[in-house]
């Protein structure tokens, strides 16, 4: 970890922020179900020079919605994805993002048209830098960036080329982003990504359950991923090289005595429900993290919201970060 230390119960998010209309016209959902690659489309209505000053824009105002919350880890808000992963594997050497193929996700309750890997992952390009640079030029906090981990990449993929061999997959991604930057081989792939960067950054992994999907709930889908793991999980974490585990916990009223398991490592705990735009009372916040409290000390929890706020409407999501920092504070003050 090369960041100041924690003394006191902080706040951030987890990667992405609502996309304003002049960027993106539908919901974060609609964004979501195209893979990103309706972002693509975009782009191409609105020239790429245009697009990219409309970009920054909206990553400026994600950062400065942060700021005026009083918000401590501040990103910029992945305004420049169309998706998460795909951001960052499609600018990779092996991969072809036109050719896409159809691929089963989330056990089988959905499928996506994905970018193919047709030849060995490897480097072409800086990934985040700039857009890491940017924000820590904006944010009143700390800066962070989001890269996806390995295993999530090995899940969103046609693999072409690796025959099946999702770790050498995983290695391979690894190894091709480490310039910038719950398998027995996943941890091992997670790390090698920031091998030999430990003391240079603070590295913060997010295990997500999965995005909201209101249509599959209404159809009475499971889709979420097993929180049950989590125990197991944080445990396992508990002695890797990574900082900071960060666990979904509003929309699934998580079992919070859990945390005990995460040992001397921090925990970003899920909080807000970024499912729902019906804003969180600073009251029920304070209240969460108070019973969180009873198993990590404030030194070792960051309060955030469950997952990325891409699918929130822009004035709930300022209206949650603003009760979120004003809880922190209350707590903080106890």
């Amino acid at each position: 970890m090369a960041v100041r230390t924690q003394t006191k119960v902080l706040t951030a998010i987890v990667g992405s922020y609502p996309k304003p209309r002049y960027v993106y016209r539908q919901n974060g959902r609609s964004l979501l179900d195209s893979f990103g690659f309706a972002f693509d489309r975009r782009r191409q209505e609105l020239g790429p020079a245009e697009f990219s000053r409309l970009l920054d824009r909206a990553a400026l105002e994600a950062i400065k919605d942060q700021n005026r919350a009083g918000i401590d880890i501040v990103t910029d808000g992945e305004e420049r994805r169309g998706h998460y992963v795909l951001h960052i594997v499609n600018r990779l050497e092996g991969v072809d993002a036109r050719n896409r193929k159809p691929i089963s996700m989330r056990a089988g309750t959905a499928q996506q048209n994905a970018p193919r890997v047709i030849g060995k992952l490897g480097y072409k390009e800086p990934l985040v830098l700039e857009e890491f640079l940017f924000t820590k030029r904006h944010a009143k906090g700390i800066a962070k960036i989001g890269l996806p981990g390995p295993s999530t990449v090995a899940d969103c993929v046609a693999d072409e080329y690796y025959l099946g061999d999702r770790r050498e997959l995983a290695f391979d991604y690894a190894d091709a982003i480490h310039p910038d930057a719950a398998q027995a081989w996943g941890l091992e792939a997670l790390e090698r990504c920031f091998a030999g960067l430990e003391d240079r950054a603070t590295f913060v992994v997010h295990i997500c359950r999965g995005y909201p999907n209101k249509p599959l709930e209404r159809k009475g889908i499971s889709y979420k991923a097993n929180q049950d793991y989590y125990r197991d999980i944080l445990s396992w974490l508990s002695e890797s090289r990574l900082d900071i585990v960060s666990i979904e916990g509003a929309a699934s009223n998580l079992d919070v005595s859990i945390l005990s398991a995460i040992g001397r490592k921090s925990v970003m705990l899920g909080v807000i429900d970024v499912g729902e735009n019906e804003v969180e009372s600073v009251e029920s916040l304070v209240a969460r993290a108070s019973k969180a409290l009873r198993f990590v000390p404030k030194e070792q929890l960051i309060l955030a919201p469950d997952c990325g706020m891409l699918e929130l409407t822009r004035a709930s999501a300022r209206e949650k970060l603003m009760n979120l920092s004003l809880a922190a504070r209350a707590v903080n003050e106890q």
